[in-house]
């Protein structure tokens, strides 16, 4: 466990407000940019109740460079216990499935996933992921993650920020930092900060019950990682509830752990612990079963973004990530993503902000318009994010139980004969066919939460492609014909604004993706040519700037060890968007900023353009 003693005259660069996974995520960056730091949480250790689960490949590509994914490795769900989902009556002798297809990267998926990043799409719930993140903060910063510590004020002066805060059983300290950062998952210090809300609040009343039961035992397929239910009785699927498993893996019956959780009637506030178990044997119909109840949890689903990102436009010192910043209804899984997500974007950011930049760029240079497009960035990011894990909420509903039939609106008698229908349809009744066939075209439409590589992996952002290079193709696809993000597909790109691409390289025996070059402290410039580049690197890089050199992959050593990474599989050359002798600029976060499809002789062989490009980048006057 983390120190609980401080000294209240001690001034940081950053502090943070939060333990969580964001809160724990933007610790372990701080860290390794050698930035100092304290960390406040007011609970006694790392969540006892599960919440998310699944991760995306952005989100693990930052914690492999923290370190960690070995070790989420080890304790993740096995590919093959996450790669469907499915739709049942029930588990019980009766029970049928309705529908099931392929998801999160499996089936039919799988390669298509397995193609964008080096990492995988992981499931690991909260409970479990949360003491990894733990570990590697409090090795890296073991005096400075505070435990049983509760922030009860924040406020800003001209050029730091005062944090009021009680450690358990102690009175009142204060203390200053430079920046804070808010990730108390929208605990009152949005509101504090007269930052408010905007969207949609108190969409739903939900329940979850955290239970140890052998339920593999009775699951038709326990490939499938979430089982929705539609039990017509019970008003269609929010009402049946859903369930996922939750390990410890590899599962086994006698430790084997899960969230039942539905949606309350019109009029219940509230279950205890036996009305909750009660719903959830409606649900499951499973006879003689005996669950442990180890905890539950009671929310409301919102679907909500800060109206600003940062304190104050320009001179904010307070930046608010994760829950502060968004409440995103959990399906899709892309909530917890985004708040890491977010820490990745600003932390670098205020690493500058907090180191400086090199004399030789702009001597006393003011990054307040760099720290302004953690915004400008992230919060389009938040808005787009809350809006469709709404629609895929209410997809469930307005989708799948439409098609079948079954709806909280109708009387129970109609949606059992509706069921009936669906289960039993044969090919000479028309109502029952076109009922199958609304079902099948409503798997289709759920693709935008259980095939979603464009959103979980394809978003940018269109603010750094300053050139407008993006326009003439849609940002080369990711975007459709009416402007909106493609939310099904990735089209890799290096339109400045997007991810680079990932491809595999080798160099001596190593092999390392194009996204594990990229360099948290500065930027990196990649290129098959680097000879001609290399001159621009060191007169105008100011320090700032390394070389990658990507050969193609029937380029052979030109004698001893190669200094350049070779492109095993041609997948940069195919991805890259640029000619044999172009390059390609990409920030800390792994963002392209620049490129040029050639190398140009007039415009890059004289002095002053890589500056120009750096201080575009860095929003510099």
């Amino acid at each position: 466990m983390g120190s609980t003693t401080s000294d209240p005259t001690t001034s940081y660069p950053v502090a943070i407000v939060g333990g969580g996974p964001t809160g724990l995520s933007a610790s372990i960056l701080l860290s390794q940019c050698n930035i100092p730091h304290v960390l406040f949480e007011r609970y006694p250790s790392t969540s006892i109740h599960p919440k998310a689960c699944g991760y995306n490949h952005r989100t693990v590509e930052i914690w492999r460079r923290m370190g960690i994914e070995d070790e989420l490795i080890k304790k993740r769900a096995p590919v093959n216990m996450f790669s469907r989902t499915g739709w049942y009556t029930s588990f019980g002798p009766t029970g049928r499935e309705i529908v099931s297809r392929d998801s999160w990267g499996g089936g039919a998926y799988e390669e298509e996933y397995a193609s964008v990043s080096p990492c995988q799409y992981s499931i690991l719930p909260q409970i479990r992921l949360e003491p990894i993140l733990q570990k590697r903060a409090l090795e890296l910063n073991p005096s400075g993650i505070l435990y049983n510590t509760e922030v009860t004020k924040v406020e800003e002066a001209d050029d730091h920020v005062l944090i009021s805060y009680q450690r358990k059983g102690h009175p009142s300290e204060t203390l200053r930092a430079k920046y804070c950062i808010c990730a108390d998952g929208g605990r009152g210090l949005t509101e504090q900060l007269g930052i408010g809300w905007e969207g949609e609040r108190d969409v739903m009343n939900m329940v979850s019950a955290h239970i140890r039961a052998p339920l593999s035992f009775h699951h038709p397929d326990i490939r499938n990682f979430i089982t929705w239910f539609v039990n017509p009785r019970l008003g269609g699927t929010i009402g049946s509830g859903y369930l996922y498993h939750l390990g410890p893996y590899p599962i086994s019956p006698d430790t084997e752990e899960w969230v039942f959780a539905c949606g309350l009637a019109s009029g219940e506030r509230s279950m205890d612990g036996p009305a909750v178990l009660n719903r959830m044997h409606k649900t499951l119909q499973i006879p003689d079963l005996k669950p442990e109840l180890l905890s539950t949890s009671y929310w409301y689903v919102n679907a909500l973004t800060a109206r600003r990102y940062r304190s104050k436009i320009s001179t904010g010192r307070v930046f608010v990530v994760g829950d502060a910043a968004h409440r995103i209804p959990p399906w899709g899984a892309l909530g917890l993503n985004t708040g890491v997500q977010d820490v990745d974007n600003l932390v670098w950011k205020l690493n500058l902000a907090v180191s400086g930049i090199t004399s030789s760029l702009d001597p006393g240079a003011n990054l307040n318009a760099l720290l302004d497009t953690y915004d400008s960035e992230r919060r389009p990011i938040g808005q787009r994010v809350r809006d469709s894990a709404l629609h895929n909420l209410r997809s469930h509903g307005l989708v799948m139980d439409h098609a079948i039939g079954v709806s909280p609106s109708n009387p129970q008698i109609a949606n059992v004969a509706n069921m009936n229908s669906f289960l039993n349809a044969s090919a000479d009744d028309p109502e029952a066919v076109a009922r199958r066939e609304a079902v099948d075209r409503a798997l289709q439409t759920l693709d935008a939460e259980f095939h979603a590589l464009g959103a979980e992996v394809g978003w940018f952002y269109p603010d750094v492609d300053v050139d407008g290079e993006g326009k003439a193709t849609n940002h080369d696809g990711q975007l459709t014909e009416d402007g909106q993000l493609d939310s099904v597909y990735y089209h890799p790109s290096t339109i400045p604004g997007h991810h680079l691409p990932h491809a595999w390289l080798e160099q001596d025996g190593r092999r390392l993706s194009t996204r594990d070059l990229v360099r948290y402290d500065g930027f990196a410039l990649f290129t098959s040519r680097p000879g001609l580049w290399s001159k621009a690197v060191e007169e105008d890089g100011h320090g700032l700037v390394s070389l990658v050199e990507i050969m193609d992959k029937n380029m052979g050593s030109s004698g001893g060890q190669s200094s350049g990474w070779k492109d095993v599989d041609g997948e940069w050359a195919t991805e890259c968007g640029i000619g044999s002798s172009g390059a390609v600029l990409v920030r800390p976060d792994g963002i392209v900023v620049w490129r040029a499809k050639e190398f140009d002789q007039d415009k890059h062989s004289g002095r002053g353009w890589l500056s120009n490009v750096l201080r575009r980048a860095l929003r510099l006057p």
